[in-house]
């Protein structure tokens, strides 16, 4: 429970403003229509990148509550040209490298996998990316200990993360199944 800027303690509604700390609550009710107007126009954009049902979009964790969020995550998508996608696999890694979970018994993720998502190439519709955005720097050199056993999986690791609040991004790539504009705008 939050409270909402306009009436007080909220269950329900969003953050509205930059940076964790910064942004203020309003629910539902109290939202301006410049607000709902904006929400809309996100739920609408994220048409084709996230998954939906009858209860809306499937906003991962960050962007569930948070507009700016938002708005980063669909700008981030857009310029990798990705989607979400969905696996059962826990290191993700075997879903990156082969499109499924190749092993039985798959345990155990690095201890860089914070704020972990999994995407697909929206042209290709394959496994493009495990990207994690820790709260910590990482070590290049871990992930790609991380990865050593995938050789068509490759690793960056910069600021760049659509979280925010600190947070760095470790992208994991299956640059086989990337758009080709993207690879080529590298």
């Amino acid at each position: 429970m939050y409270d909402c800027e306009g009436c007080g303690p909220s269950r329900q509604g969003l953050f509205f403003g930059s940076g964790i700390g910064e942004a203020k609550w309003w629910c539902w009710r109290c939202q301006s229509a410049d607000q709902k107007e904006l929400i809309r126009y996100l739920d609408d954009h994220a048409r084709g990148v996230l998954s939906r049902d009858a209860d809306g979009v499937h906003w991962p964790y960050g962007p569930n509550i948070y507009v700016q969020m938002r708005a980063d995550l669909l700008d981030w998508a857009d310029r990798h040209d990705l989607k979400n996608g969905n696996t059962g696999c826990s290191s993700r890694l075997h879903w990156l490298d082969r499109g499924r979970c190749a092993k039985r018994e798959c345990q155990g993720r690095p201890e860089f996998y914070d704020h972990t998502t999994t995407w697909l190439s929206r042209t290709t519709g394959k496994p493009a990316l495990v990207f994690n955005q820790p709260y910590r720097q990482v070590d290049p050199a871990e992930v790609w200990d991380a990865i050593s056993e995938y050789p068509s999986l490759t690793a960056e690791v910069g600021p760049e993360s659509w979280y925010g609040a600190g947070t760095s991004g470790v992208y994991i790539w299956n640059d086989g199944n990337r758009s080709m504009a993207v690879r080529s705008s590298r």
